[in-house]
């Protein structure tokens, strides 16, 4: 059996508890992590080989790694945000309130036909236009034209009735002279076309 040398027990105690102390140093927060990672390699080898030649003498602890400086950030890299102004709180004005706009709708255009009326010569019927409660337009559809004397009655009396019904703008035309039994008739006609009509 190899005897035990208690100097040589001794001197990897020694270079184990400054091995130990090494490695604290180099892992501080602030070392390069490759540097510290690299100088454990570096002082063990150098602790085994001065062991090996001089069992008298220490190995010296390593130098730490210097610190690297963290640049500080220039001015101009900052951001600059614009100061943040307050916005005035809008002032309320009071004013009257303005009346609803009222738009007037459009009149409504209506063609209505009166009943027939029936005289001694023939049948009279009216027909009118109306725009809102307006009669634009008045013509006898139907009139006495039986004989040939009832025709040309007609031909004149009519344009006459239907020209004083847009002046009257109701029922109340004035007899046409030589027509009596149409101008009767057309008023009767005239006034059932306006009830219809609501007139």
């Amino acid at each position: 059996m190899r005897k035990k040398h208690p100097f040589r027990h001794a001197l990897l105690a020694t270079a184990g508890t400054v091995s130990g102390i090494v490695l604290l140093l180099t892992l501080k927060p602030t070392t390069n992590p490759s540097a510290a990672r690299a100088e454990p390699a570096i002082t063990s080898s150098a602790t085994a080989s001065a062991s090996a030649q001089s069992p008298s003498a220490s190995p010296s602890p390593s130098k730490s790694p210097s610190k690297k400086r963290t640049p500080s950030p220039s001015p101009s890299s900052t951001s600059t945000r614009p100061p943040h102004t307050a916005s005035a709180t809008p002032t309320r004005t009071s004013s009257a309130p303005s009346a609803p706009k009222t738009t007037a709708a459009a009149p409504t255009t209506r063609t209505v036909t009166g009943s027939t009326a029936e005289t001694k010569y023939g049948p009279v019927q009216v027909r009118i236009t109306l725009t809102g409660t307006r009669i634009t337009e008045a013509t006898a559809v139907r009139s006495p034209d039986e004989t040939a004397r009832s025709r040309d009655i007609n031909a004149t009396a009519v344009p006459k009735l239907n020209q004083e019904t847009l002046q009257a703008q109701s029922a109340d035309v004035d007899t046409v002279s030589g027509a009596t039994y149409t101008s009767a008739g057309y008023r009767q006609s005239l006034q059932s076309a306006l009830d219809r009509a609501g007139a």
